[in-house]
């Protein structure tokens, strides 16, 4: 079961729904990004567990503060495998992107960020 926390700085009011590190659910592993380009925080897929030969079908919005889901498809009896993705940027893949950990610094201004004591959600 996977946590969303919700990340604020004191200083320039930057907020970030996300799960401050690795973290992973039932069919997914989670890590949090930093984006030099963007400036933000992001959660991107490291792994992501489905049949072999499945094709993604991710929701046409990407919302990164939401991990989508990973869908159902045909083909009971097939074993699942575990499928690796490199740490890229949501937004541009050519972006720099590095790992980020709580606690951790504000993208924007380097102070370091707060985090909220409950989780926001619970994803699976």
């Amino acid at each position: 079961m996977g946590r969303t926390y919700l990340f604020e700085c004191s200083l320039c009011q930057y907020r970030a729904k996300i799960s401050g590190g690795a973290d992973s659910g039932l069919h997914c592993e989670v890590q949090t990004v930093r984006c030099r380009d963007c400036r933000e925080l992001f959660d991107v897929f490291t792994r992501v567990r489905r049949r072999p030969g499945a094709v993604a079908k991710f929701l046409q919005f990407f919302r990164p503060e939401i991990p989508p889901v990973v869908l159902r498809g045909g083909g009971a009896g097939q074993p699942l495998v575990w499928e690796k993705f490199k740490l890229t940027c949501p937004v541009q893949p050519k972006h720099l992107v590095e790992a980020w950990n709580d606690p951790g610094r504000c993208p924007r201004c380097g102070n370091f960020l707060e985090k909220n004591g409950l989780p926001f959600r619970l994803w699976d």
